[in-house]
């Protein structure tokens, strides 16, 4: 008859048994003494009566390193704010096994974080939703028998602003403030391309006066579009100008020294705002300048309508100021 004892290490339960001549000693990680007896007890009565009765449950540190190879095989430029979210997580749960976490705990997290660490609701909520997705994923694999967070609630913050760009004074100082680099944002600004789909981008991408923006990702995730769909921009004359004066490809350094040269220069010219601001610039006077939102989403590449209304919808010719001068006595 097979029977199961616990032992302490350094503060980590381990059980310990021998079955078939053979012994075993996993780690079931840092939980209290009560929670290692009802492991213990669970793992004996199943080695007895061959019934398995603990859940499939690795470490969660052992399963977000599965989960998130496989997040960056398939979102590779989203993959390092995968990473990040989840690392303060997994300081403070990683160790367990997944079927000891209790909800209470994700709460006691989430609680820390706003509380003791000060940090916003968004971002807590983006910790505890990209925490949830993985653990989804777990059981839809059949990795796992549950999630032990189901129907823990994300926290919602209640900070919400418009969408920032430039104006066309702001644009002109920016270009001013470095003229080595000015073709560059002036060719962002005007055909709305992202960080990364600017990486490899050559001169040959375009044909016949439109931009060709295709998902073609290197190992790094360079060079894919967001949503993984190619589309076609029209090159202006000032976004045609503009690349005349670029080199081919149109940068050869990597995508973080473009966003600092990007900061250098909106520094020194007093505009601030990051490289994004760029994008925002072009959507924002296109819908400015009576550019229908929909046509707005497919030069911009929104997989989503929503995204392109939920940023821009306010900023129509006859958006708020011609609906409230309906209005009568």
């Amino acid at each position: 008859m097979v029977k199961v004892t616990i032992y302490w290490r350094e503060g980590v339960a381990y059980l310990n048994w021998r079955d078939g001549g053979k012994r075993f000693r996993p780690s079931i990680g840092r939980v209290s003494p009560r929670e290692a007896e009802e492991i213990r007890s669970a793992r004996e009565a199943e080695l007895r009566h061959g019934v398995r009765i603990i859940s499939r449950a690795p470490l969660l540190r052992d399963f977000l390193d599965v989960w998130l190879e496989w997040y960056k095989a398939e979102h590779p430029t989203t993959h390092g704010k995968a990473k990040s979210e989840l690392r303060i997580i997994l300081q403070n749960l990683g160790h367990r096994p997944i079927d000891t976490l209790r909800p209470i705990e994700l709460e006691a997290y989430k609680t820390q974080r706003l509380v003791k660490d000060k940090m916003a609701p968004e971002t807590v909520g983006k910790e505890v939703r990209r925490l949830q997705a993985a653990l989804r994923c777990g059981v839809q694999w059949k990795e796992l028998d549950a999630n032990p967070f189901e129907g823990i609630q994300a926290p919602r913050g209640v900070r919400s602003v418009a969408v920032r760009f430039y104006t066309k004074t702001a644009m002109q100082q920016l270009y001013a403030a470095n003229a080595a680099r000015a073709n560059l944002w002036r060719f962002m600004a005007h055909t709305g391309i992202r960080r990364c789909e600017l990486m490899h981008l050559r001169h040959e991408n375009v044909v016949a006066g439109r931009l060709l923006v295709e998902s073609d990702p290197d190992e790094d995730g360079d060079g894919r579009t967001k949503s993984g769909k190619w589309r076609e921009v029209p090159l202006n004359t000032h976004a045609a100008a503009a690349l005349v004066e670029l080199p081919d490809p149109l940068v050869s350094v990597h995508k973080d020294t473009v966003s600092d040269w990007f900061k250098d220069d909106a520094t020194a010219a007093g505009v601030g705002g990051s490289l994004h601001r760029l994008r925002h610039t072009f959507c924002a006077h296109m819908v400015m300048a009576g550019v229908p939102l929909r046509r707005v989403q497919i030069l911009a590449g929104h997989a989503d309508y929503a995204t392109t209304e939920k940023y821009y919808a306010h900023l129509t010719p006859e958006g708020d100021d011609g609906a409230v001068a309906n209005l009568t006595n």
